[in-house]
């Protein structure tokens, strides 16, 4: 079996790329923040949450209950065109949609205390930097997605698809660190801006995400086996343990 090696350069840029996720999803939240203060008023931020994860919803309700039919699709036309159709009719199709909307729903306010906005400020920066460490762990080539839609064999070898389980950074301490921050995003969006839409969100987001577990887990059960249980039995689904579990148990090195 050949071993690939590669110069100090190419694994720098490799590891810039592999957290290139991490770093936007920080810059989204730093321009929404900017631009609101220049505004005057909360905008672009609530625009930006309800957009995002209401095309997640409208991504996740297309893809793993139609996950095979999705397998044969990319496999004619690669991992840019599930992007493209992905980002470019799914997501942006929703944010279009919640943006000709907002005139309407961005009034849907309440006057609540300070302290619970600056509860909200605090989850929403909390949830943003657990948030970026936990897409850095990922990168891009696992999230999206991406890792169902190409499974091991030809597919994944041909786009370079890692197939092995995350077990690292805040994986080490709760399955699903992503969705835990989600759920607390935009919560404390809600509480930050006092914005009754956000809160109809996370109701949707929540509803949407107890059908997609039940679905990616048996994915990766069938996927990982042993590995994937050991898993399960070590790290908690939602609540975070107290320490990390070690690699190795779960990889079984």
């Amino acid at each position: 079996m050949a071993v690939r090696r590669t110069s100090p350069e190419t694994s720098s840029a490799r590891a810039q790329w592999h957290h290139g996720p991490s770093w936007l999803w920080l810059l989204s939240f730093v321009v929404c923040v900017v631009g609101d203060a220049l505004i005057g008023r909360w905008t672009l931020l609530p625009i930006y949450v309800a957009a995002f994860y209401l095309g997640m919803v409208v991504i996740d309700l297309f893809t793993y209950p139609m996950l095979e039919r999705w397998r044969a699709w990319v496999k004619q036309r690669g991992l840019i065109g599930w992007y493209l159709v992905e980002v470019g009719l799914m997501w942006i199709g929703t944010s279009l949609l919640l943006i000709a909307f907002a005139p309407v729903w961005l009034n849907w306010t309440w006057a609540g205390p300070v302290w619970l906005q600056a509860l909200g400020g605090a989850g929403v920066f909390i949830s943003v930097l657990i948030g970026v460490w936990a897409a850095g762990q990922m990168g891009w080539k696992r999230l999206l997605f991406v890792p169902a839609l190409f499974p091991p064999g030809e597919m994944a070898e041909r786009y370079d698809v890692p197939q092995r389980l995350v077990v690292s950074g805040p994986y080490r301490y709760v399955r699903n660190p992503l969705y835990v921050t989600d759920m607390t995003l935009i919560a404390s969006t809600a509480l930050l801006t006092q914005n009754g839409f956000l809160a109809l969100t996370l109701v949707i987001y929540i509803a949407q995400l107890a059908m997609q577990l039940r679905l990616e887990e048996r994915e990766l059960r069938q996927r990982f086996g042993a590995q994937y249980e050991r898993y399960v039995k070590a790290v908690p689904r939602f609540i975070p343990r107290l320490t990390p579990v070690d690699p190795s148990e779960i990889y079984g090195e």
